[in-house]
């Protein structure tokens, strides 16, 4: 109700937008006075790019999200591990799967943990974010694992747009979320499955000229 008083209002899908005008009608009825109603793209202003952080060691491959991505970024576990396995350096940043930060009750939780420690991976924790827009994410390939329900149908691409204007090849999930702004093959891979991911991940991992095409695309379609 207080948001419907808006003069305009913007949304990251048109999912989320569709949403919310259903919830108008069903809750303000004869009294519905809609405002204005966008469905935007996010935006990096090329001034405020990180400086890259080259590497000189193996491939990065990785994911950044927080506490809110506890169930999708299982989706990314089988594409991490496959990566560690096969000599690539892997990264969480965030979020840390075998220390979540709030206490684990269950079985599944800690048999969670242990699997995500065969991963082996470097964690970044989060920072203060005056000082997180000033860095650059460490990796070569960023992981975009998202389930599709109503509740992320909202979210919006800004993990792949951080990817990339960090240097980073983007495997994002195929749903509206990434769909309607990364083209597959062209700024993006996008996935369907666990399986896709690792199988995504395996061809990024061998084809530098495709990681780099990647790369150049998404961050060009950033500036525009």
């Amino acid at each position: 109700r207080a948001m419907s008083t808006c003069d305009a209002i913007c949304f990251s899908t048109s999912l989320l937008r569709d949403i919310y005008v259903k919830g108008y009608r069903q809750r303000l009825g004869k009294d519905l006075r809609l405002p204005e109603l966008y469905v935007c793209r996010n935006n990096v202003d090329a001034r405020d790019w990180p400086e890259r952080i080259e590497r000189t060691g193996p491939i990065r491959v990785g994911w950044m999200g927080s506490p809110s991505h506890v169930w999708d970024v299982d989706i990314a576990w089988p594409a991490l591990l496959f990566a560690a396995r096969a000599g690539a350096e892997t990264h969480m940043v965030g979020y840390n799967p075998c220390d979540p930060g709030f206490p684990v009750t269950s079985k599944r939780a800690a048999q969670k943990m242990k699997e995500w420690a065969k991963v082996g991976f470097v964690h970044t924790p989060w920072t203060t974010p005056a000082q997180y827009h000033r860095l650059a994410l460490p990796l070569d390939i960023g992981l975009c694992p998202l389930l599709t329900n109503e509740n992320t149908v909202g979210k919006s691409d800004v993990k792949a747009v951080e990817y990339t204007i960090s240097g980073a090849a983007v495997i994002a999930q195929n749903n509206p979320v990434y769909n309607r702004t990364f083209v597959h093959g062209e700024t993006a891979l996008l996935v369907g499955s666990p399986q896709e991911m690792l199988d995504a991940t395996a061809l990024l991992l061998r084809d530098e000229r495709l990681r780099e095409r990647l790369v150049a695309n998404a961050q060009q379609y950033v500036r525009e």
